[in-house]
Order: C-alpha cells, then structure tokens, then sequence
C-alpha cells in the first residue's frame, strides 16, 4: 500500500512539473527561438531550384551597348554630331562614385544635375578640337576624359539647363572640391564649370602609357577587384573608340544609337 501510494505521488509530482514547464514564461531566449519557428517562412526545397530563371546571362562583353548617350543639342549647347557617352558606368569606379556622391550632395541642396558626358573617345575629343579653343585645347588622348577620369554636368531646373547660372555654378563646383575633385570652374582659360576630374595625381602622358591612378590606401578594400574593373571598362572604351572612329571617318553621327537616349 505504502509503495502504491509513493508511486502515486511520484507520477502526479512528475505531471505537476510537466504542466509547469509548458505553462512557464518563455525566458528571452527561449521567446525570441519560439517567435522565428513561428514567423519563419517554410521553403520547399523540393522545388527551389526550379523557380530560378536560368534563361537570362548577363552578357559582360557587350554591357557597352547600354550605355546611356546624349544627342546634340540635348541641353541647349552645339557639342558636335557625335553622340556624347553620358553614362557614369562608363567612368573609373573611384571616379564615378564621386561623382554620385557629388549628385547626391547637390540634390541634398535642392539642385538637380544632368550628366552631359562621361568617358569621352579620340574621335570626339578631335571633333571638339575641330570646332574651336572654346571648345577644348587637348587633342585626342590629351584629355581625362579618354581615361574614364573626367565628367560634364549641368544643373537642370524645370527640364532647362543652366549654364550660365554663376552662383549656381560655385555651388556645385565647391562640392565638388569637398570631395577631392579638380573643377574647371577655377581655370581661367578655358573656364569650363561644368567639367570635374580627379587623376590622382596621375598625368595624362602617364595615363596613355598604362599608369592607371591608385585610390587611397585605406579604401582598397572598398575596391578589391579594381584592376579586374578598370581592364574590363578598357574593353568597353575600346569597343567606343572602334566605332566612333568609324563614324567619323564616314561622317556619320550614327555611332551609339543603339544606347539609350538620356531626354
């Protein structure tokens, strides 16, 4: 009797402490586990690998062809009749996430910018050459432009750009400054405010002969895989010079219409 009634006990102690356990309040940990078995999304393995498009490769040779061009006349201004590469994927990496941070930082001050020309070939910088010194004064090659390192801009305000707006212009370019950028809003002749570079102290005789900038070294692991990056846009300028040089030699302005117009 006495072992039956110490069985009893035991098995309704156990009972208690079972009922304890599951009615308890969940300690932090324990909730946080409880609310992701409940929330989580269940995924069917089964069928994952299926749902993905395999259709669609990125084709990395021919990435050129995108880039965004501006035609002649688009801003207000006689620029030649060869389309201008107005697209900042054509700049290098460093470079060109300057200039997105100076976009950034003027629109942040209500001024909206237009980018009128990026990566610029041989044959447009001897168009520009041909059509005057107010123009440009480098020949082709002589320029940042050719090595992805040069960028023009122009405030745009109701769809009309402002070239002429000079307090506007000191704005943007000091900016600029801010940011490590050389403005040719300093230069005297020609003074050209809508031009901003950066070389890192590179020349443009050392720029043709191979020697590509180093950005600061304690951004290198921001950029990891640059010279992978810089080889690849020297592909795509190749790809540029090829066919504006064809069209000019025609007399064509043809070259890069299968970019994408920027209005």
């Amino acid at each position: 009797m006495r072992l039956k009634t110490m069985a009893l006990l035991l098995l309704s102690s156990l009972a208690i402490h079972s009922f304890a356990q599951k009615n308890r309040p969940f300690s932090k940990g324990e909730h946080y586990l409880s609310s992701l078995l409940d929330n989580s999304i269940v995924f069917d393995t089964a069928n994952l690998v299926s749902g993905i498009n395999h259709s669609r490769v990125w084709d990395t040779e021919n990435a050129w062809r995108s880039w965004n061009i501006v035609e002649n006349f688009t801003y207000g201004k006689d620029r030649g009749s060869l389309p201008m590469i107005a697209d900042l994927n054509s700049l290098h990496p460093y470079f060109r996430d300057k200039i997105v941070e100076l976009i950034r930082v003027c629109k942040a001050q209500g001024i909206e910018l237009a980018v009128v020309e990026s990566f610029r070939t041989h044959a447009k910088q001897a168009e520009y050459f041909g059509m005057g010194r107010k123009y440009t004064r480098s020949k082709g090659g002589k320029s940042k432009h050719q090595y992805g390192l040069a960028v023009d801009v122009v405030p745009v305000v109701n769809s009309i750009a402002l070239w002429d707006d000079q307090v506007l212009w000191k704005k943007i370019g000091v900016a600029g400054e801010r940011l490590g950028l050389r403005w040719g809003g300093r230069w005297r002749s020609p003074y050209d405010p809508a031009h901003f570079e950066w070389s890192g102290g590179i020349t443009t005789y050392e720029l043709a002969n191979g020697i590509q900038p180093r950005v600061p070294a304690s951004l290198a692991n921001v950029y990891p895989c640059l010279g992978e990056e810089v080889e690849r846009l020297q592909k795509y300028w190749d790809a540029w010079e090829t066919e504006q040089a064809v069209s000019a030699r025609n007399g064509s302005p043809e070259t890069g219409m299968h970019g994408a117009v920027k209005p």
